[in-house]
């Protein structure tokens, strides 16, 4: 396992990840990071609006960047005409 650090960027600032998660690889970084998205999207319905202009850069404990998940990637947006 290694300890990923999920850094996010959004309309409201950044948030750095401090703390980072255990996990066995950057694809299961990835998966929380869209779980995490999708949360903050949730959210962000429930007010009436969504921003899908936000990021979660994944990076190792040495602070390199592994991944970049945008929120875009997080969600498929469908509508019928």
């Amino acid at each position: 396992m290694a300890r990923y650090l999920l850094h996010l960027h959004n309309r409201t600032g950044h948030t750095r990840d401090d703390e980072g998660l255990d996990l066995p690889d950057v694809a299961a970084a990835r998966d929380e990071a869209i779980r995490s998205i999708r949360s903050i999207l949730s959210s962000e319905i429930l007010e009436g609006q969504m921003d899908l202009d936000g990021r979660i850069d994944i990076c190792g404990e040495d602070g390199e960047t592994l991944a970049v998940v945008r929120f875009s990637e997080a969600v498929q947006l469908k509508a019928e005409a």
